[in-house]
Parts: structure tokens; C-alpha cells; sequence
């Protein structure tokens, strides 16, 4: 712990760690609700529609952002001693942002395309072409 207080007795620690669980909980089951819906309407032969995708994609992608944001408070809490190499907690960190970096999780095109979407409009060029 950064304070030098053991972290079952920081309660801001204790917080962090509840929240961060949380988030992390919330985003998995929103990515496997979406899953289960696609899957059950494939299932059916239902077309899934650009719409459906859209969320769909804005979910996943909120959920990534969201489980990293996570990792992040928790990390922050772990004092300079996480960041060394031989620390898994540096590893789980960087893997987490490497994540994101992948055009999978950039949200812009994805929210400007579920928004547009929700709103009657047709996304063009590279807002429809990531979803």
C-alpha cells in the first residue's frame, strides 16, 4: 500500500478495489448479455441488424474502456513498487492498455455510428465499415 497501511485496513484502498470489481463485473456482463442475444437470434436464423451491431459494438467497446479505467484506479494505488518488471501487476497493466489500442476498441467511429444509428441516420465510409 502506498499509505503503508495495510490494504484490509485503508478503507480508500478497500473502495477503489469494490468500484474497480464492479466495473469490471458490469462491463462482462454486458458484453455477455450482448453475445447471448446475438447468438439466441442467429440461433433463430433472425438477422441481426446494423442497429443491434452498432450497440452492440458501442457495448464492447465501453465495456474495454471501462475494465481498463479499473485496472487503472487499482494500479494507482499500488505504489511505485507495481511498476517494476518483475511484478505482474506492471504486466496485467500494460496488457490492458495494449488492448485498447487496437482499432477493435476506439470508440469514436463506434459511438458516432450507434448514436447516428439510434437516431434514424446511416452512417457512411469508415463510421459503418467498424461496425
Amino acid at each position: 500500500a502506498i499509505t503503508g497501511v495495510p490494504i484490509k485496513e485503508d478503507p480508500y484502498v478497500l473502495y477503489a478495489i469494490g468500484d474497480a470489481a464492479a466495473e469490471i463485473a458490469a462491463s462482462r456482463a454486458a458484453i455477455l448479455e450482448t453475445v447471448d442475444r446475438f447468438w439466441d437470434m442467429t440461433e433463430k436464423g433472425q438477422a441481426v441488424s446494423f442497429e443491434q451491431r452498432a450497440i452492440g459494438r458501442r457495448t464492447q467497446a465501453a465495456a474495454a474502456w471501462r475494465a481498463v479505467r479499473a485496472v487503472d484506479e487499482i494500479f494507482a494505488r499500488s505504489g511505485g513498487g507495481a511498476l517494476q518488471m518483475k511484478t505482474p501487476l506492471q504486466r496485467f497493466w500494460r496488457d490492458a492498455h495494449a488492448g485498447l489500442s487496437h482499432a477493435i476498441h476506439v470508440p469514436g467511429s463506434i459511438f458516432h455510428s450507434s448514436a447516428l444509428t439510434q437516431l434514424g441516420g446511416e452512417p457512411q465510409g469508415v463510421h459503418r465499415s467498424m461496425i
